[in-house]
C-alpha cells in the first residue's frame, strides 16, 4: 500500500509539473520541429517526419504518412529577429492545420510575388511560437522572407489594430513597392471567447537577393 501511495504521489507531482510548465514544453518541442522543417526546406527535402509525441505536444498535423509536406505546401520562411520569430510560411488557402504548423497566406491564389502579401499566424498564449511575440517588433525593424530562390528584406513601416471586417488592409496597389501584411489576433474577450481585433504589422521591401 505504501508503495502504491508513493508511486501515486510521484505521478501527481509529475503531472503538476507538466501542467505548470506546459507552455514552455510546447514551445520547446515546437522550436525543435520548426528547426527541422526549416532545415529540410533549405536542403530541398520534400517532407519532415513528426513523431507521435511531437504531434501530441505541438499540435502540428502531418499532411500524410510521410510527415509534414513542404515541397508543394511551403512557400518560405519568415524571420523577425526583434520578435524572436522564425516560422514556416505555407501557401493558402488558410486552414487551422496550416496555422498549427506555422503561418500561412490567406487564399490559394496568394503568392510571395503579390504587391501586398498577406500572412496570418496564431498567437499562442504563454508560448514563444508563431506570431505570439510579434508585438515586440517596432517600426524600422527588419523582416526576412527566405525562399529556395533567395532572400528578401522588408522594413516595418506600420503597426496598428483593426476590427476583423477591415478587408481594405489586403488591397493590392499595382505599381507601388511590395509590402507584407502580417495578421494576428488581438484583444481577447473572455466573455465572448473571441478575439475582437486584429493586430497588423506592415513592412515594405528594401532588398531582394
Amino acid at each position: 500500500m505504501r508503495s502504491f501511495t508513493r508511486i501515486l504521489g510521484v505521478l501527481l507531482i509529475m503531472t503538476a509539473l507538466v501542467l505548470f510548465f506546459w507552455q514552455d514544453i510546447r514551445a520547446f518541442f515546437t522550436d525543435i520541429v520548426n528547426d527541422r522543417i526549416i532545415e529540410a526546406y533549405e536542403n530541398g527535402d520534400d517532407n519532415v517526419n513528426v513523431n507521435i509525441l511531437e504531434k501530441f505536444i505541438t499540435g502540428i498535423e502531418p499532411g500524410d504518412k510521410q510527415g509534414v509536406k513542404i515541397k508543394d505546401d511551403m512557400a518560405g520562411i519568415i524571420k523577425i529577429e526583434s520578435a524572436g520569430i522564425s516560422e514556416p510560411i505555407y501557401y493558402g488557402e488558410l486552414t487551422e492545420e496550416k496555422l498549427r504548423n506555422g503561418v500561412s497566406m490567406l487564399e490559394s491564389t496568394d503568392s510571395l510575388d503579390m504587391q501586398n502579401v498577406p500572412i496570418a499566424g496564431h498567437r499562442v498564449e504563454g508560448a514563444g511560437i508563431r506570431f505570439n511575440y510579434i508585438d515586440r517588433a517596432e517600426k524600422g525593424d527588419t523582416i526576412e522572407i527566405i525562399t529556395r530562390d533567395g532572400k528578401r528584406e522588408y522594413e516595418i513601416t506600420d503597426i496598428f489594430e483593426v476590427t476583423p471586417d477591415r478587408v481594405d488592409i489586403l488591397q493590392q496597389s499595382e505599381g507601388d513597392p511590395q509590402i507584407l501584411t502580417l495578421i494576428t489576433c488581438e484583444d481577447y474577450n473572455p466573455d465572448t471567447l473571441l478575439f475582437e481585433k486584429r493586430l497588423i504589422v506592415q513592412a515594405e521591401i528594401k532588398s531582394d537577393s
